[in-house]
């Protein structure tokens, strides 16, 4: 059986799915929702970026089994903003097809379960030591907090809880219990890898108004797949980002690059 391609290559994928995407709809003005459709690609870019620098890179589990999936669903996401150009046969339309096939047969690749059951034997352990989630979301006083992040955080913050008070109580089964165990797990492992990635960098002046926008966005998307609260409608949060996403995907080479430079040119690295 071939190997599945490592995240770091996923995210290859992704980046160039977003700029051919991008490349193929710039002769029409996009609507409300393909510009929440190109903003919510470059959330999930960003925020599963942070996950692999976080979390051990190719090594992690939770980016393993975590990965795939959501940039899977966000590349999916772009037909909207492709529209009519989906299917046309030209180069960025048909460089999109092309990427979008492979991200979903990583997602699907025979080695799925094996990739989720690394995430299930890792919460049969407690959750103390170096494991991220034994520590609170955020060490930052909720004063001095944005009230909408404060509020969203409070929200994950007791969503981590509630996950290792679950695992105390796990009998260690793989069970379709611990199966959705195991997406929460990873789910609040990438938000705290983004919220990390903010502290380390709120004191800088420059462009920190558009980290805490990428934040606010990236945690929201995260939030709704855990059933929790967004911060606001997500076509309004994930469009807000559609000209920082324009900017990146028009400053950057269009020519495809490594996995190991594509994961360093990624938004806001």
């Amino acid at each position: 059986m071939k190997a599945s391609p490592t995240p770091e290559r996923l995210l290859a994928h992704a980046d160039a799915a977003l700029r051919s995407a991008m490349a193929a709809a710039t002769a029409r003005t996009p609507s409300r929702l393909a510009k929440a459709a190109a903003g919510a690609a470059y959330l999930d870019l960003w925020a599963c970026e942070r996950l692999l620098r976080a979390d051990g890179g190719i090594r992690s589990a939770s980016a393993r089994f975590l990965v795939p999936r959501l940039l899977m669903e966000s590349v999916d996401g772009l037909t909207v903003l492709l529209g009519t150009e989906l299917h046309r046969a030209n180069r960025a339309s048909a460089e999109y097809r092309r990427r979008a096939r492979l991200l979903g047969e990583a997602m699907w690749h025979p080695d799925h379960e094996e990739r989720l059951m690394a995430v299930v034997e890792r919460l049969s352990l407690p959750l103390y030591g170096d494991d991220r989630l034994s520590r609170p979301m955020t060490s930052v006083r909720p004063m001095s907090l944005p009230t909408a992040l404060h509020r969203m955080l409070d929200d994950l913050e007791r969503e981590r809880r509630q996950l290792i008070d679950d695992c105390a109580l796990s009998e260690g089964s793989a069970t379709a219990r611990d199966w959705a165990r195991a997406d929460r797990y990873a789910l609040l492992t990438a938000a705290a890898a983004c919220v990390d990635d903010w502290e380390r960098r709120k004191g800088h002046r420059q462009h920190r108004l558009a980290d805490l926008t990428r934040l606010v966005g990236a945690l929201s998307r995260l939030a709704v797949r855990l059933d929790r609260e967004p911060a606001g409608p997500d076509a309004e949060l994930s469009g807000a980002l559609f000209d920082e996403a324009d900017l990146y995907c028009r400053t950057s080479s269009v020519v495809v690059r490594t996995a190991r430079s594509a994961a360093r040119q990624l938004a806001g690295v």
